[in-house]
């Protein structure tokens, strides 16, 4: 908003009468000479332009600081993990028992093994032939032990049927172990089984079914004292943004981008033995990450997501009536009948954003199907400046 000097003559003349107020040309008389500066009488409506004018100026300033910031700023914790800080798989094998009737038929004989075996703990002895039992179902318990978990800590966990059963819901796992890769028991779960991801009866979740009872010790800092920050989309660009943010925050050399998806950085040797902390702090910086152009899109749905900075060259294509052409000079987006009277065309100047494209594909009755067609072409014969993923 811009509020000129012709405003406040206007308003002034208009409101304010000889014994009113000041006009705008008698306005300088009316500080003292002496330089104080202090006006001998101002009316209401020339102090309401004043402040007004104040209020515009402080607005473009604003303004122009907003335009003058590109991308968006994010924290370092959001976009990057701390190498060596990770969760670990856990798997085990147990038994779902109290089905109605929707267990393991007699052609799993491993459930009726399995059966028997856990009776002998408690003293019972049963031949596994005698076991015809439809209310028991064997499975697969898997979890993931977080990083930093302690003893006592909960995991949810999945229970997988590996027999013919036909559903484990309201059943009830009994004690299995859960073990890692090193075959050591990090935690034990038990509990009544829960419905799974899209109802599958199949599968079942117990939220809170097991307890830890193992700890998996994390090393964050290296011997030499350095602390690896992977990114979890990497790029050399960001990567190279986070180290310049470290070290503006903790001086110069002590971070340094060793490749796009890895920052080294320097933790100070008194912190090195809890590096908590430091860590916590570098996880607060602000930067703003890059991201490379690319375009996703769904064909089962028709889902187009388009990244930032993705453009297209000179080309032309011609699919299914559509007529695209790019890069005829002097021209600017235009849809219309297509030469042969056939479809339509659309016509873009080169180096168009895909954004453009789209829009204007969808402005004349182009399907998800064709508009993904029409870009497979693009990129095929180079003219799309992008990567393209279809899922």
């Amino acid at each position: 908003m811009a509020i000129s000097p012709n405003c406040i003559k206007s308003h002034t003349r208009q409101e304010s009468g000889p014994a009113e107020g000041l006009a705008w040309e008698s306005l300088p008389a009316a500080f003292d000479r002496d330089g104080q500066g202090v006006p001998e009488r101002l009316s209401w409506p020339a102090l309401a332009c004043v402040l007004a004018i104040a209020l515009a100026l402080a607005l473009m300033v604003v303004a122009y600081a907003a335009a003058d910031e590109s991308g968006v700023a994010v924290r370092v914790k959001d976009i990057t993990r701390v190498y060596g800080v990770r969760g670990n798989q856990l798997i085990g094998y147990g038994l779902v028992v109290g089905l109605r009737g929707t267990g393991d038929s007699r052609s799993a004989p491993y459930t009726a093994r399995s059966v028997a075996n856990m009776l002998e703990k408690f003293m019972i002895t049963v031949d596994p032939s005698e076991v015809k039992s439809k209310n028991v179902a064997a499975v697969m318990v898997t979890a993931v032990l977080p990083p930093f978990a302690k003893s006592g800590d909960a995991l949810d966990i999945v229970a997988s049927s590996i027999g013919d059963a036909k559903s484990l819901l309201g059943g009830t796992l009994l004690l299995t172990e859960l073990a890692g890769l090193d075959n050591r028991v990090y935690a034990v779960a038990q509990g009544q089984i829960m419905a799974g991801a899209d109802a599958m009866p199949t599968v079942g979740r117990i939220p809170s079914g097991a307890t830890v009872e193992g700890y998996v010790p994390m090393q964050m800092v290296s011997q030499e004292g350095f602390l690896i920050l992977s990114l979890i989309n990497p790029d050399y660009t960001t990567a190279s943004r986070i180290a310049e943010a470290v070290c503006a925050r903790f001086g110069d050399g002590t971070a340094v981008a060793t490749d796009g998806g890895s920052v080294r950085v320097t933790v100070p040797e008194s912190l090195r033995e809890t590096p908590t902390p430091f860590v916590a702090e570098v996880g607060e910086l602000q930067v703003k990450p890059d991201a490379p152009a690319r375009v996703v899109i769904n064909s089962r749905t028709g889902v187009v997501v388009i990244g930032a900075n993705v453009r297209v060259s000179s080309a032309a294509v011609s699919y299914n009536g559509f007529n695209v052409r790019v890069g005829d000079a002097g021209s600017a987006t235009a849809t219309g009948a297509a030469a042969d009277g056939v479809g339509s065309a659309v016509v873009l100047e080169a180096g168009s954003t895909i954004q453009t494209l789209v829009a204007a594909l969808n402005a004349v009755g182009a399907r998800p199907r064709d508009i993904m067609s029409i870009m497979e072409a693009l990129k095929a014969c180079g003219a799309l400046q992008a990567e393209l993923e279809v899922m």
